[in-house]
C-alpha cells in the first residue's frame, strides 16, 4: 500500500510498545499474498503469539478477542526476518491516537452501525480495502452490539485526509 497508511498522532502521550513472536512467521515475508500490513489489528494466543484478531478468509468477521492491538511493523522488514522467533511490535500500554486506511466507514457488520460522528465506537472486524481483506475497524452498534469496543473516533475520514482517527485508552 503505498503512502501512509497507518501513523501514530499522539506524539505527547506514553505509548508502551512491546515485541511478540507471530504464531505464523511467513506473514511477515514481502509479496506473501495474505502478508501482514501496517495498522492491521492483532491479537495475543494464550500462547502468548500475535495472531490476527480476526479471520480475513471470511468476510464480515467481527472479533470477539477482549483486547487488539495496531500492528507497528512494516511488512519485508529485514531486521524482523532476521530473528530466530519473527516478532512484530504492538502498543501495549497507555493511551493512544492513530490514523489508519484499514477500515470501512459504510459497513454495519454484525449489530454495528455505519462510522458517522466523533467519538464513536469502533470494533475490530475483517474489512475490504483496494480488492483485499484485512483485521481492520468498522463502526460498532451501542447497546445492541456484542461485540468488545476497541476505541473511539477521534477525526471523521472526510477531515483527515480519507483516514479514520481513533483513540484507545489502554
Amino acid at each position: 500500500m503505498a503512502g501512509r497508511g497507518f501513523e501514530f498522532t499522539s506524539d505527547l502521550l506514553k505509548i508502551q510498545f512491546r515485541d511478540h513472536p507471530l504464531a505464523d512467521p511467513t506473514l511477515i515475508q514481502p509479496g506473501h499474498p495474505q502478508g501482514l500490513a501496517m495498522g492491521e489489528m492483532m491479537t495475543r494466543t494464550n500462547e502468548g503469539r500475535l495472531v490476527r484478531a480476526t479471520d480475513i478468509t471470511v468476510d464480515d468477521d467481527v472479533s470477539t478477542a477482549e483486547v487488539a492491538f495496531p500492528l507497528w511493523s512494516e511488512s519485508g522488514r529485514t531486521d524482523i526476518q532476521a530473528m530466530g522467533s519473527k516478532k512484530a511490535t504492538v502498543p501495549e500500554l497507555g493511551p493512544y491516537e492513530f490514523d489508519t486506511h484499514l477500515f470501512d466507514a459504510a459497513a454495519a457488520i454484525g449489530g454495528g452501525a455505519p462510522i458517522a460522528s466523533v467519538l464513536q465506537a469502533v470494533k475490530v472486524a475483517t474489512v475490504r480495502v483496494n480488492g483485499r481483506n484485512y483485521s481492520g475497524l468498522v463502526g460498532h452498534g451501542g447497546a445492541t452490539d456484542t461485540a468488545p469496543v476497541f476505541g473511539r473516533v477521534w477525526k471523521l475520514p472526510a477531515r483527515n485526509g480519507g483516514r479514520l482517527q481513533v483513540r484507545v485508552i489502554g
